[in-house]
């Protein structure tokens, strides 16, 4: 038609089809009698043709989208149902002059693609039968039509094949990009979050609220055993925190105990990674408890140079002694000669420190078997000078011991009190 200002009007809309195919239908391509496309049919060996889910029936005006052979698509009309089924091209669709870039058709049926649009694409075909001929799915310009299964409401999108064919997601699928959340919280609300992958790092990262330093980041690294690590919460009475200390200070170590732990009882380490175990010595209020080993040599040895047990508490303290359990271990050789022994205050040999426990008679220390003995606490009646701020010391007072070869090891339970 044309208007007053002489003007052709072309209408962009062609008859709707009732389907559309957005994969290849395998049949035999015939490009009419003519070899121009005019009466051009592709015969399906098969006795029924569905599409998108329908039953086609005579009659059915289709639209053939994605073709392996791109020539054979375009709209066709089912002509004959039998042993084969055969398509026609549609009258409006079989000549150049018909083709007009723009052109665009309605699909009114289908599982998945009802109520789709496609236009019609340049470059148009120059010759029908040879040439591709290309509708895109409206309204992406880049061709990507639904595929697949129906819709799953929130579900994620993906490409179903190569050719911009979308779905919803059915099964894990993989991001070919990093995603980042700018608002919002990223839930997995069944199943696992995984950072890497085996031969790939990644880590999990969080941050504070403010705009300080102070990243939290859990990293998995390698190790022989391949060992998995497993972090997991027991039953809490309550909401709990934990800070992880710095474990670049002097006391950031992060402790780890090894067997079940008996409320009320000492902990000691085991070994100097950060292991505790029970002690299995129950604590007295603010007592403090060591364990010191002695050699043979440093037992003979004590009257010149006394074994330290308990090093000094700092300025303003003193070491409160409340017992000292000394455990021998039998060798070969019995401890001969010696003298009286006690635990002293401070390093001074001969026995010339402030006593500070019970003293033990030479004679004590020489049997022929494995043997314990204990120092109680002494009477201390001395200027704070020369015991505040001293160490405790393992001292033979009157004599050096000899000839025994038995170590010993040295329980000792002590307090720390200010003096000021």
């Amino acid at each position: 038609m044309t208007t007053t200002l002489s003007q052709t009007v072309f209408s962009p809309w062609l008859t709707p089809v009732r389907l559309v195919s957005t994969s290849n239908i395998s049949g035999t391509y015939y490009n009419g009698p003519n070899n121009n496309g005019v009466g051009a049919t592709l015969t399906v060996a098969a006795s029924s043709l569905t599409i998108d889910s329908v039953l086609c029936a005579l009659g059915d005006r289709v639209l053939l989208h994605t073709q392996t052979s791109t020539y054979q698509q375009g709209i066709y009309i089912v002509k004959s149902i039998g042993s084969t089924v055969v398509l026609e091209r549609s009258e409006d669709q079989q000549s150049l002059e018909q083709l007009k870039a723009g052109e665009y058709v309605a699909v009114g049926a289908g599982s998945v693609n009802a109520g789709n649009f496609y236009t019609l694409v340049e470059p148009l075909p120059q010759v029908i039968g040879v040439d591709a001929m290309v509708f895109n799915a409206d309204p992406s310009a880049g061709g990507v039509s639904f595929s697949g299964g129906a819709s799953t409401a929130n579900a994620l999108a993906v490409f179903s094949d190569t050719a911009g064919n979308l779905k919803a997601q059915t099964a894990a699928s993989t991001l070919g990009f990093g995603l980042s959340l700018t608002t919002g919280n990223f839930a997995a609300l069944a199943g696992n979050v995984s950072a890497g992958a085996s031969g790939a790092a990644g880590y999990l990262a969080s941050f504070p609220s403010a705009a300080l330093k102070g990243s939290l980041r859990v990293v998995g690294v390698a190790n022989t055993n391949d060992d998995l690590v497993t972090v997991s919460n027991a039953l809490h009475g309550q909401a709990t925190v934990y800070s992880i200390p710095d474990v670049g200070a002097a006391t950031g170590q992060l402790l780890n105990k090894t067997a079940a732990l008996i409320s009320g009882n000492l902990i000691m380490a085991s070994g100097t990674a950060g292991k505790v175990v029970d002690s299995g010595l129950p604590l007295a209020a603010g007592l403090n408890y060591v364990t010191v080993a002695i050699t043979a040599s440093e037992f003979n040895g004590a009257y010149a140079a006394p074994k330290l047990l308990v090093a000094a508490g700092g300025a303003n303290t003193l070491l409160v002694l409340d017992k000292v359990q000394l455990l021998m271990t039998y060798v070969s050789a019995a401890y001969a000669n010696g003298g009286v022994a006690a635990i002293q205050y401070d390093s001074t040999a001969n026995g010339a420190g402030v006593i500070a426990s019970s003293t033990l008679a030479a004679a004590t220390f020489q049997p022929t078997a494995s043997t314990g003995w204990n120092f109680n606490a002494g009477v201390i009646a001395e200027t704070f000078s020369t015991c505040v701020n001293k160490g405790l010391y393992l001292s033979n007072v009157t004599g050096a011991f000899d000839t025994g070869d038995s170590p010993m090891v040295a329980h000792i339970w002590y307090k720390v009190i200010a003096t000021v």
